[in-house]
């Protein structure tokens, strides 16, 4: 993994991202951003193969339990927006696995 694959930035922002509800820091915008953009990348990156690297996938597994969970350490609104991040970043993980119609693929 290289510092500026899709995989690494990636991994990187989930670590900040998720880092910063754990510790109750707060959301944090721009690594929520980084990380929707590298969910993005790594989905265009992967929209052909017939396998993902295995520590993508790990990331995507934790997206949404993870954060889903932390949003227990807010309340009100703060609680509401990790919620929504949440089912987004689970959204964006499906893009991430999706499989394309073509000839040889399951329809």
């Amino acid at each position: 993994m290289t510092t500026n694959d899709p995989v690494g930035r990636m991994v990187r922002a989930w670590t900040t991202f998720d880092e910063s509800l754990r510790n109750g820091s707060g959301f944090d915008e721009p690594a929520y951003d980084a990380l929707t953009a590298a969910l993005r990348a790594c989905a265009a990156e992967w929209a052909e193969l017939d396998a993902i690297p295995r520590l993508g996938a790990n990331v995507l597994v934790d997206l949404f339990p993870s954060t889903e969970a932390n949003a227990a350490l807010y309340s009100g609104e703060a609680a509401d927006r990790v919620i929504r991040a949440a089912y987004d970043l689970h959204a964006l993980a499906g893009q991430c696995v999706a499989l394309r119609q073509g000839p040889g693929r399951p329809r």
